[in-house]
């Protein structure tokens, strides 16, 4: 070969082009473009809702606002609805978001028992404590209407206003956990919340 002639292509190379792709068209106004992969989308994470049931009894951590008529505790029960729903409308990144807001909420609902409700339980902010079934009704702050009533309402809901003997009650539902009597207790049996 001389240094002015060309390398020749060989008549049969050892690979094949693939004849089934398309050729690449070039665009008309400038060279191609490289191809871009599209970005892998990512699913975020939604905690799913589970039921949770059992046949042993259920105790509830209680927050109560007594008022002596019914205005008064749907004015009160409406403010504090509507800062619930203007919370769950912000928008935040954060997973523990529905948590979080119910905190607010019940710090919410404390500051309003404190300052309106007409319940010995006033002091502590409204909360009633652990209340069960065969709770001690001889009190003043509850009666067994209310305890019934409390034990079908479901945790983070705030129902409306409720009328018993003792006045209209707005309470508040902050935790759950299996109720286990205290003569049971042993050092390493714990309730189980959720």
């Amino acid at each position: 070969m001389s240094e002015n002639e060309q390398p020749k292509e060989a008549e049969k190379t050892i690979y094949e082009r693939d004849k089934t792709a398309k050729e690449p068209k070039p665009a008309a106004d400038g060279p191609i473009a490289p191809i871009k992969p599209k970005p892998k989308i990512k699913k975020a994470f939604v905690a799913k809702k589970k039921t949770f049931t059992t046949d042993k009894p259920m105790e509830h951590r209680v927050r109560n606002i007594r008022m002596t008529s019914l205005e008064s505790s749907k004015m009160i029960w409406e403010t504090i609805v509507d800062y619930q729903k203007d919370l769950a409308q912000m928008e935040v990144d954060d997973p523990d978001k529905p948590y979080h807001d119910w905190e607010k909420v019940e710090k919410f609902f404390t500051r309003f028992a404190k300052k309106y409700s007409v319940c010995v339980s006033k002091a502590l902010g409204g909360s009633l404590g652990w209340v069960h079934k065969e709770i001690n009704t001889a009190s003043e702050t509850m009666n067994q209407e209310l305890i019934d009533i409390i034990m079908k309402t479901d945790k983070f809901k705030i129902p409306k206003p409720i009328k018993t003997k003792l006045g209209f009650h707005i309470i508040m539902i902050c935790e759950s956990q299996i109720h286990i009597p205290k003569e049971k207790v042993k050092d390493e049996e714990k309730p189980f919340y959720f």
